[in-house]
Protein backbone atom coordinates (compact mmCIF):
# COMPACT_ATOMS: atom_id res chain seq x y z
CA UNK A 1 0.00 0.00 0.00
CA UNK A 2 1.39 3.36 -0.99
CA UNK A 3 1.23 6.33 1.34
CA UNK A 4 -0.81 9.42 0.46
CA UNK A 5 1.87 12.08 0.15
CA UNK A 6 0.12 15.31 -0.88
CA UNK A 7 -2.93 17.37 -0.05
CA UNK A 8 -4.18 16.89 -3.62
CA UNK A 9 -3.91 13.12 -3.24
CA UNK A 10 -5.69 13.27 0.11
CA UNK A 11 -8.48 15.31 -1.50
CA UNK A 12 -8.84 12.63 -4.18
CA UNK A 13 -9.05 9.91 -1.51
CA UNK A 14 -11.64 11.96 0.42
CA UNK A 15 -13.73 12.41 -2.74
CA UNK A 16 -13.52 8.69 -3.56
CA UNK A 17 -14.68 7.90 -0.03
CA UNK A 18 -17.60 10.32 -0.31
CA UNK A 19 -18.56 8.92 -3.72
CA UNK A 20 -18.49 5.33 -2.43
CA UNK A 21 -20.67 6.38 0.52
CA UNK A 22 -23.18 8.03 -1.81
CA UNK A 23 -23.37 4.84 -3.87
CA UNK A 24 -24.13 2.80 -0.76
CA UNK A 25 -26.96 5.19 0.11
CA UNK A 26 -28.35 4.88 -3.41
CA UNK A 27 -28.18 1.09 -3.20
CA UNK A 28 -29.39 0.57 0.37
CA UNK A 29 -31.78 3.31 1.51
CA UNK A 30 -34.91 2.09 -0.28
CA UNK A 31 -35.46 -1.00 1.95
CA UNK A 32 -35.13 1.24 5.00
CA UNK A 33 -37.82 3.57 3.66
CA UNK A 34 -40.03 0.52 3.15
CA UNK A 35 -39.90 -0.46 6.83
CA UNK A 36 -40.35 3.05 8.26
CA UNK A 37 -43.83 3.49 9.73
CA UNK A 38 -43.92 7.28 9.80
CA UNK A 39 -44.72 8.72 6.35
CA UNK A 40 -42.52 11.76 7.02
CA UNK A 41 -39.57 9.50 7.80
CA UNK A 42 -40.20 7.50 4.63
CA UNK A 43 -40.25 10.77 2.69
CA UNK A 44 -36.95 11.96 4.22
CA UNK A 45 -35.29 8.62 3.41
CA UNK A 46 -36.57 8.63 -0.18
CA UNK A 47 -35.49 12.25 -0.66
CA UNK A 48 -32.06 11.49 0.79
CA UNK A 49 -31.68 8.66 -1.70
CA UNK A 50 -32.49 11.13 -4.50
CA UNK A 51 -29.99 13.57 -2.96
CA UNK A 52 -27.35 10.83 -2.94
CA UNK A 53 -27.90 10.30 -6.67
CA UNK A 54 -27.56 14.02 -7.34
CA UNK A 55 -24.49 14.24 -5.09
CA UNK A 56 -22.85 11.31 -6.87
CA UNK A 57 -23.34 13.07 -10.21
CA UNK A 58 -21.81 16.25 -8.80
CA UNK A 59 -18.83 14.35 -7.43
CA UNK A 60 -18.36 12.53 -10.72
CA UNK A 61 -18.35 15.93 -12.40
CA UNK A 62 -15.38 17.22 -10.42
CA UNK A 63 -12.99 14.26 -10.68
CA UNK A 64 -12.52 10.73 -11.95
CA UNK A 65 -13.32 8.84 -8.76
CA UNK A 66 -13.32 5.32 -10.16
CA UNK A 67 -11.25 2.63 -8.52
CA UNK A 68 -11.64 3.87 -4.98
CA UNK A 69 -11.84 1.54 -2.00
CA UNK A 70 -15.17 0.66 -0.39
CA UNK A 71 -16.55 3.12 2.12
CA UNK A 72 -16.29 1.19 5.37
CA UNK A 73 -17.96 3.72 7.66
CA UNK A 74 -21.10 4.03 5.53
CA UNK A 75 -21.27 0.27 5.03
CA UNK A 76 -21.07 -0.26 8.79
CA UNK A 77 -23.74 2.32 9.55
CA UNK A 78 -26.08 0.84 6.95
CA UNK A 79 -25.35 -2.68 8.24
CA UNK A 80 -26.49 -1.45 11.67
CA UNK A 81 -29.62 0.11 10.15
CA UNK A 82 -30.40 -3.19 8.37
CA UNK A 83 -29.96 -5.05 11.65
CA UNK A 84 -32.28 -2.55 13.35
CA UNK A 85 -34.89 -3.15 10.63
CA UNK A 86 -34.84 -6.86 11.45
CA UNK A 87 -34.57 -6.71 15.22
CA UNK A 88 -36.85 -3.88 16.39
CA UNK A 89 -40.60 -3.75 16.72
CA UNK A 90 -42.12 -1.94 13.72
CA UNK A 91 -43.58 1.47 14.48
CA UNK A 92 -42.11 4.18 16.70
CA UNK A 93 -39.42 1.87 18.13
CA UNK A 94 -38.02 0.98 14.72
CA UNK A 95 -38.45 4.52 13.42
CA UNK A 96 -36.41 5.89 16.35
CA UNK A 97 -33.67 3.35 15.66
CA UNK A 98 -33.67 4.21 11.95
CA UNK A 99 -33.47 7.93 12.69
CA UNK A 100 -30.45 7.26 14.89
CA UNK A 101 -28.72 5.23 12.18
CA UNK A 102 -29.52 7.74 9.46
CA UNK A 103 -28.27 10.63 11.59
CA UNK A 104 -24.98 8.74 12.10
CA UNK A 105 -24.69 8.37 8.33
CA UNK A 106 -25.49 12.02 7.79
CA UNK A 107 -22.99 13.14 10.44
CA UNK A 108 -20.27 11.06 8.78
CA UNK A 109 -21.10 12.56 5.39
CA UNK A 110 -21.10 16.11 6.76
CA UNK A 111 -17.73 15.70 8.47
CA UNK A 112 -16.22 14.02 5.42
CA UNK A 113 -17.51 16.75 3.12
CA UNK A 114 -16.09 19.42 5.44
CA UNK A 115 -12.69 17.75 5.15
CA UNK A 116 -12.97 17.70 1.36
CA UNK A 117 -14.06 21.36 1.39
CA UNK A 118 -11.03 22.34 3.45
CA UNK A 119 -8.69 20.53 1.08
CA UNK A 120 -10.44 21.73 -2.08
CA UNK A 121 -10.19 25.33 -0.90
CA UNK A 122 -6.45 25.31 -1.50
CA UNK A 123 -6.01 22.43 -3.95
CA UNK A 124 -8.99 22.64 -6.33
CA UNK A 125 -11.22 25.65 -5.71
CA UNK A 126 -13.25 24.79 -8.81
CA UNK A 127 -14.67 21.85 -6.84
CA UNK A 128 -16.10 24.08 -4.12
CA UNK A 129 -19.54 24.76 -5.67
CA UNK A 130 -20.35 21.05 -5.99
CA UNK A 131 -19.10 20.27 -2.49
CA UNK A 132 -20.91 23.25 -0.95
CA UNK A 133 -24.17 22.21 -2.64
CA UNK A 134 -23.84 18.62 -1.35
CA UNK A 135 -22.97 19.88 2.13
CA UNK A 136 -25.98 22.19 2.27
CA UNK A 137 -28.36 19.42 1.22
CA UNK A 138 -26.88 16.98 3.73
CA UNK A 139 -27.28 19.55 6.51
CA UNK A 140 -30.89 20.02 5.46
CA UNK A 141 -31.54 16.28 5.72
CA UNK A 142 -29.87 16.24 9.15
CA UNK A 143 -32.17 19.06 10.29
CA UNK A 144 -35.26 17.15 9.08
CA UNK A 145 -34.08 13.98 10.82
CA UNK A 146 -33.48 15.90 14.06
CA UNK A 147 -37.01 17.32 13.87
CA UNK A 148 -38.40 13.80 13.34
CA UNK A 149 -36.33 12.58 16.28
CA UNK A 150 -38.16 14.96 18.60
CA UNK A 151 -41.54 14.32 16.97
CA UNK A 152 -41.39 10.51 16.92
CA UNK A 153 -39.02 9.69 19.77
CA UNK A 154 -39.50 12.57 22.20
CA UNK A 155 -37.85 15.82 23.12
CA UNK A 156 -34.07 15.87 23.31
CA UNK A 157 -33.08 16.76 26.89
CA UNK A 158 -30.89 19.81 27.28
CA UNK A 159 -27.56 18.69 28.67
Amino acid sequence: MSLTASRAALLHVALQDLRAGKQLLIDRLLPLADVAADPNLRDVIERDRANARRHAVRLDGVADLSGGPPNLWMAGILDDADRDAQSHQPGDILDCALIGALRKAKAAEIVSTQTALALAGTESPEMLPALVANHAEDRGVEARLTKLLTTICGAIPVV
